[in-house]
């Protein structure tokens, strides 16, 4: 009887003792993983991203690459280093926007693209490519619009026009100059061909 007890106890410490044991090793490992995100600085960085956006039939409608991606947590924001947007809406003529740097603003509804931005338009049916340049732009992704309020050059075919400020909708296919626009459009008329 006497072994008996012993064993009980033995086993009932044995269990107490392997209890305590996990306890312990589960709040230290959760202790650890539960790290304060800092209000000032990024909460995770990425390099090399592609991020797409899909329609809801589940067609991708725009695409992101970056080379780099740093995300704030406390005001919902990215920072991208060379970033690159496609626009890949059916029916519209693709649309790809680089720069040196973007600023992501309320969860992708406004990029904010600056240094060195170019933006292309490939072809459509009855257009022109076209491609714009400025050091500033604001993108609406989920409208297709680009616009900036600082100096533009945009070509398009053998015309090239420079304004300060203008606003650029993909869907709509319109361009509309703000100021101090000058240019040189070219004439769609056909040649005529001498005489001889």
């Amino acid at each position: 009887m006497k072994d008996r007890i012993s064993a009980f106890i033995a086993i009932v410490l044995l269990a107490s003792l392997a209890g305590v044991s996990y306890w312990y090793s589960q709040t230290t490992r959760l202790g650890k993983l539960a790290v304060a995100v800092s209000r000032e600085g990024p909460d995770f960085v990425v390099n090399g991203v592609t991020l797409t956006q899909f329609d809801d039939t589940g067609r991708a409608v725009n695409r992101l690459h970056a080379n780099q991606l740093t995300h704030f947590a406390a005001d919902d924001r990215s920072e991208l280093v060379q970033p690159r947007m496609i626009s890949l809406r059916p029916n519209q003529p693709q649309v790809e926007a680089r720069s040196r740097t973007a600023l992501v603003e309320s969860g992708g509804e406004r990029v904010v693209l600056s240094g060195d931005v170019v933006v292309t338009r490939a072809p459509g049916a009855d257009d022109s490519p076209m491609q714009l340049r400025s050091q500033s732009l604001v993108a609406i992704p989920d409208l297709d619009r680009y616009s900036t309020d600082v100096a533009v050059e945009v070509e398009r075919g053998d015309s090239v026009v420079r304004s300060v400020g203008m606003d650029y909708d993909n869907i709509a296919r319109t361009v509309k100059f703000r100021s101090n626009v000058r240019g040189t459009i070219a004439s769609t008329a056909p040649a005529l061909e001498a005489s001889r």
